[in-house]
């Protein structure tokens, strides 16, 4: 694709970039340490320790993605992540996309992926309970035993949407035009100019039959 057949579109700001990668910087962080935590007895402590340093960053990254959920505009704001008329059609679209692993075509779409939207909602929930569930933990003020099974159950969903964010971004730009990973590192997003189809001259008149 050539540089004239695609515009360069800002479509996120440096703040919800920053919030974004230190949000997925700290999950991994987290899902690691959590795993080293429970398999690696050894090294409960050390793991116990940067599980508590990942989760403050987390909040942090959090209360930054919150903000612009409520005061942003545009793709940053709530609303942007809420189900809106057509969205169920391009939805259904997404789904046939990823089910035939990007064999049929790619939906187009300005911000946030129609199919994903309202589930970037609930994992920003459920990051936000997780981090809940982490402080009442560290405090040791409420029944750990059930704090630590409700985590846990928690970090497995945590986990299966962060591998599946993945493989879906990956694929968008491996099947599609745009570029979700670069877009999310420069703000721009690429979006493809298709020309108009071929003129094709009218059907000859014919005379009237006599």
């Amino acid at each position: 694709m050539n540089t004239a057949d695609a515009r360069r579109v800002a479509v996120w700001s440096p703040m919800l970039r920053a919030s974004h990668w230190l949000m997925a910087a700290a999950t991994i962080m987290l899902l690691l340490t959590g795993w080293l935590m429970g398999a690696t007895p050894e090294m409960r402590e050390a793991a116990r320790d940067y599980h508590f340093l990942a989760g403050y960053v987390l909040i942090i990254a959090l209360a930054l993605r919150l903000w612009r959920l409520y005061a942003g505009a545009g793709a940053e704001s709530w609303r942007a992540l809420l189900p809106r008329p057509g969205h169920a059609r391009a939805a259904l679209a997404m789904a046939r996309f990823y089910l035939s692993f990007g064999r049929s075509s790619l939906p187009r779409w300005y911000a946030q992926n129609p199919l994903w939207a309202p589930v970037y909602l609930i994992w920003i929930l459920l990051l936000s309970g997780q981090a809940v569930l982490g402080l009442a933990m560290q405090g040791g003020q409420f029944d750990t035993l059930l704090l630590e099974d409700l985590h846990v159950l928690g970090s497995r969903a945590i986990a299966f949407i962060t591998v599946a964010h993945v493989i879906a971004v990956l694929l968008h730009d491996w099947r599609g035009e745009g570029s979700d990973v670069s877009a999310m590192i420069s703000g721009y997003r690429i979006f493809p100019i298709h020309p108009p189809p071929p003129f094709l001259p009218a059907a000859p008149r014919r005379k009237p039959v006599r």
